[in-house]
C-alpha cells in the first residue's frame, strides 16, 4: 500500500483486527447498521410501561436497558433516576454487587446494590441484545446485497460479438435505431453477423423474489424471538391450527424472561424508592386486536403484572 494512502475508519478498524476480506463485513456496515436500528425499535414496541417518573427520559431507559441488559436505579443531587453503569463483584450465588456509573453531569461513583441502588436486569446473564439485533441485522444486510447483485445481473440482456471496430460501430447503430423505434433497420448484409448475437436469459438469473422470501422469514424468526405474533411457518395447504399454536406457544416463552427480570427489578424499585412503575406487552403483540400506540411514558396508571 501507498504510505500516502489516506485510510477510512473502518480500514483502519479493518487493519488493526486484522478483518478479511475487506469488501466482505457483515456487521460494521451502513445497511446491517440500518437493520439494527430497524429491529432495535419492533423491540420497544412490544413494552408498556406505566407509572415512570416525569423526570425519567423514556428512550434512554429503554436504550441502555435493552442494548447494555443492566440500568441502576439510584438516588443523585437530581433525584432518584435510571444510569448507565458497569456490574462489579461476585456474591454467593455469583450475582454483581455493585454498580460503578460514570456519567458526564453526575461524575463517577459507585453504588451497593440491594442498599442504595436497584439493578434492573434484561436477562440472567446480565446481557443486552446486541448479538441478537446483529445476527439477523447481518442475515438480512446480505439479502439486501444480494438482491442488489441480481437486479444488477437482470440488466445485462445482450451480447454482440464484432470481428472489427467497424462491425461494432455498426451494431451499435443498428441497436440504436431499434431502441428509438425505428419500424425498419437497414444494414450492409456483411456487416453483422447475426449468429454472433447472444441474448442472455436475465429471468433465469434473477432470484430477486425468492431473496425477498428468505428476507420475509428472517423477518419472521425475529419476530418469533421478541414475542411478536407472526406467521413464521411455511404456507403450507394443510397448516393445522396445532402448528399455529405451537409458533404462538414460542413467542410467549422467548418474551416471557425478559418481562420476569424487568418486573422483579421494578418490584425492587417501589420497594426502595416507592415508585411505583409496571410493564407490560402490548396485545397487539400477542396477537389481539388492539393496534400498536405511542408508549405510555409519562402516565401515572398501573398495569396488571
Amino acid at each position: 500500500m501507498n504510505k500516502t494512502e489516506l485510510l477510512s475508519y473502518d480500514d483502519l478498524k479493518r487493519q488493526f483486527f486484522a478483518e478479511r476480506p475487506r469488501d466482505v463485513d457483515g456487521v460494521a456496515n451502513a445497511s446491517a447498521e440500518y437493520y439494527r436500528m430497524y429491529l432495535l425499535r419492533k423491540v420497544f414496541s412490544i413494552f408498556d410501561f406505566k407509572g415512570m417518573p416525569e423526570t425519567w427520559d423514556y428512550d434512554y431507559f429503554l436504550t441502555r436497558l435493552f442494548l447494555d441488559g443492566v440500568l441502576c436505579i439510584t438516588d443523585t443531587a437530581i433525584g432518584v433516576i435510571p444510569l448507565q453503569c458497569g456490574i462489579y463483584g461476585q456474591n454467593v450465588f455469583l450475582h454483581p454487587t455493585e454498580c460503578i456509573i460514570a456519567n458526564p453531569v453526575l461524575g463517577e461513583f459507585r453504588r451497593t446494590i440491594d442498599e442504595d441502588c436497584v439493578l434492573l436486569k434484561l436477562q440472567y446473564s446480565y446481557t443486552g441484545i446486541y448479538p441478537i439485533l446483529n445476527r439477523y441485522a447481518t442475515l438480512l444486510a446480505m439479502c439486501d446485497s444480494s438482491l442488489a447483485v441480481t437486479l444488477m445481473n437482470s440488466k445485462v440482456t445482450f451480447i454482440g460479438l464484432c470481428e472489427s471496430k467497424n462491425q461494432a460501430q455498426t451494431m451499435k447503430k443498428m441497436f440504436d435505431e431499434i431502441s428509438c423505434g425505428n419500424p425498419a433497420v437497414f444494414v450492409n448484409e456483411n456487416a453483422v453477423n447475426p449468429s454472433k448475437f447472444f441474448f442472455n436469459n436475465a429471468k433465469q438469473n434473477f432470484v430477486g423474489e425468492e431473496i425477498q422470501t428468505v428476507k420475509r422469514s428472517i423477518i419472521n424468526e425475529f419476530l418469533t424471538e421478541i414475542g411478536i405474533a407472526n406467521a413464521n411457518t411455511d404456507k403450507r395447504e394443510r397448516l393445522v391450527t396445532d402448528e399455529v399454536n405451537a409458533n404462538n406457544e414460542e413467542i410467549g416463552a422467548n418474551v416471557q424472561h425478559w418481562l420476569d427480570n424487568i418486573r422483579e427489578g421494578l418490584r425492587e424499585v417501589k420497594k426502595m424508592f416507592n415508585i411505583d412503575i409496571t410493564v407490560q406487552r402490548r396485545s397487539w403483540a400477542e396477537g389481539g386486536t388492539n393496534e400498536p400506540t405511542e408508549p405510555s411514558r409519562l402516565s401515572a396508571g398501573t398495569a396488571a403484572d
